[in-house]
This record gives C-alpha cells, sequence and structure tokens, in this order.
C-alpha cells in the first residue's frame, strides 16, 4: 500500500493532514465482502439501496474498530481537523474508464457493484450525517462522481479536467452541506493532481477586525455554480451574501465571487492571497475515504503536473454531500422525499 498522502513540497506549519484510520487487509476484505452484497442500484432506488445498508449495521459486519473509530467523531474539533484521511478501504475495483463524452451515463452502464456508495452510505449512517441530493446534479443522485466530462471541462465542476479554484462546496445555495465525504476510486500517480485544504480559523487570523467586519457584510455575490445551472429547474439569479458567515464558515468561491464594492474587491484579492499560503495537499488514492467539513475548511483540485493525458480523463472519486440534520432543510425538499433537494 502506498504512503504517499502529501505533495512532498507542501505541507502547512500549522496542520497536517495524516491518515487517522488504516483499515488492515483482512478488515477491509471483509467489509468488502459485506458491502458487495448490496444489490439494489441507488441511482434507481435509493431509498431501498440505504435500507439494505442499514442491515448490514444491523448484522455487525463491520470491524469493531472502525465503529469505535468513527464513534471518536462525533466529538471532533472541527475548527481544529476539519479533514480527516482513512487509508486502505473498500471500494469497486476494476471497473472500465467511462466515456469521456458522457461519464454519468456510462457509468450506469458500466458499473454493476456498489461497494463505493455502500461505504459511503455506511459512514453517513455510523455518523448520522444524512446524504442529500439535488435536482440539478445529476438529476438527483445522491452519489456523485468527481470525474471529467468534455463538454464541462473548462468548467469550474466537479466534472472540470484540470484545477478547480478554491471553494466550500454549494457556497450560495439555499441548502449548504455541512460534509462532504469521498471514496478514491482511480487515480494515476504519474499526474500530480491534489485536493488542497485551507482551515478557516487559518484565514482569518490573517484579517483585522474591520476587515472581518466588512466581510461579514452581504457585499458579495457568487453565481450558482456550473453543474447547478445546467440542471433543469431555474433558480434565478442568486443572493448577496457575506464571505464570512455567522459561525466562522467561508461563503466563497475563487475567482467566481465578487466584491459589490471597490473595497470589497480589494478583500477578496488579500483572501486570494491568503488561501494559496495556508494550504495542505492531499494525494487521494484508490480505496482512501476522505471527509472534509463543508464549514470549517475550503478546499480546491490543484493540478500541479500531468505525465499521461489520458488517464488524467480517467481520475474518479464518488463523494456525497451530507447534513448534520435534515430537519432544517425540509421546506427545501422534493415532496415525498427527506433527499432531495428541489434545485
Amino acid at each position: 500500500m502506498s504512503k504517499r498522502v502529501i505533495s512532498p513540497d507542501q505541507q502547512c506549519a500549522n496542520w497536517k493532514i495524516e491518515p487517522e484510520f488504516i483499515f488492515t487487509d483482512d478488515e477491509r476484505d471483509n467489509l468488502q465482502e459485506a458491502l458487495s452484497r448490496t444489490t439494489i442500484s441507488p441511482y434507481r432506488e435509493y431509498n431501498a439501496f440505504a435500507s439494505q445498508v442499514k442491515e448490514i449495521i444491523r448484522q455487525r459486519r463491520i470491524p469493531q474498530r472502525f465503529v469505535d473509530f468513527v464513534a471518536t467523531l462525533a466529538s471532533r474539533d472541527r475548527d481544529l481537523e476539519p479533514v480527516v484521511c482513512i487509508k486502505n478501504g473498500p471500494y469497486d475495483r476494476d471497473i472500465p474508464p467511462f466515456d469521456f463524452e458522457n461519464p454519468v451515463e456510462s457509468k450506469y452502464e458500466l458499473k454493476k457493484t456498489f461497494i463505493a456508495e455502500a461505504m459511503l452510505s455506511l459512514f453517513a449512517q455510523l455518523c448520522g450525517t444524512p446524504a442529500i441530493g439535488y435536482v440539478n446534479v445529476n438529476d438527483g443522485d445522491v452519489f456523485q462522481d468527481i470525474y471529467p466530462k468534455r463538454a464541462m471541462a473548462d468548467t469550474q465542476s466537479q466534472k472540470a479536467l484540470r484545477e478547480i479554484h478554491f471553494h466550500k462546496d454549494l457556497a450560495n445555495h439555499f441548502v449548504r452541506p455541512d460534509q462532504v465525504y469521498m471514496v478514491g476510486m482511480r487515480s494515476d500517480p504519474v499526474n500530480e493532481v491534489y485536493t488542497s485544504f485551507v482551515r478557516n480559523i487559518d484565514v482569518w487570523e490573517q484579517f483585522d477586525e474591520d476587515e472581518l467586519d466588512l466581510l461579514r457584510k452581504p457585499e458579495f455575490h457568487t453565481p450558482f455554480d456550473d453543474l447547478t445551472v445546467v440542471g433543469g429547474k431555474k433558480l434565478g439569479e442568486a443572493d448577496r451574501h457575506p464571505v464570512l458567515g455567522e459561525l466562522g464558515d467561508l461563503r466563497y468561491f475563487e475567482n467566481r465571487t465578487r466584491g459589490l464594492t471597490d473595497q470589497a474587491s480589494a478583500l477578496l484579492e488579500k483572501l486570494n492571497t491568503v488561501l494559496h499560503s495556508q494550504k495542505c495537499r492531499l494525494f487521494i488514492e484508490p480505496g482512501d475515504f476522505v471527509v472534509t467539513y463543508n464549514n470549517h475548511t475550503i478546499h480546491a483540485k490543484e493540478v500541479v503536473k500531468v505525465g499521461n493525458e489520458e488517464t488524467l480523463k480517467q481520475r474518479w472519486i464518488i463523494k456525497t454531500v451530507n447534513v448534520d440534520s435534515v430537519a432544517r432543510h425540509l421546506h427545501h425538499f422534493v415532496d415525498g422525499t427527506e433527499y432531495l433537494v428541489n434545485g
């Protein structure tokens, strides 16, 4: 198993991202066998699929060491430790590359096992953090792919071929997730593609009180993200918003969020400089399970070096976006569902 975690020339002085749990090969294989029994497609019958995963939990087919580790996350200080890295986990192996023209449709045809999706659902159920989907994203799929698509290769979306600037997921959507969970599926180490993170607390320390007061004001605007905009439901114009939220969260998308005054614009220039000075890079390998607490950190996809253009088109991570509770979002859900956002 590779021990590559970060870029050798990039580690933040204030904070390190290191593996906190590593499955033994036996633990991984046993859990993979249990998860392979999820035979219902999560893309066709999500609730039934989630019930199958719940049954695996009920049968206690999960390594107890992993259950105990997940239980510790409830008391985690998300400000200080906003990223969790788990290695050598179960995932679907030997899935053929998807069609660069239509990767989502290609996945439906080629992927007949749902081990990674079951792992994501298992983790969410153990943590009590439900996954949600959006009508405008892949027709409401809860499980989404970070996978390039030709028509969106130059966008700032999960279907981009190259870099995605620093952002909080769905920073200006009316339903913003509390967590993003990711399973590494395919990555060629000759391509240095990193997921880079910055802690919010390291950002705010670089601003004085007057600057923070301005960042708390709704003097900024971020267009809806590229993937949401191409969906079927028209959302209109995104609202003005602060960059610094009430709970210290960072509502920002680098090079998309703009200041509505000269002073606000100048602050965003400083913010960009701060982000790149504080980043920590993580190379996500197949079998890695990564948690990012979306209100406590901001992240980017950085393409540092391309050794193989063809395998860059095949880099693949499956993710979910999750919330601590669905209760405060129910009025935004499609009638009859408890996971699908109408937008």
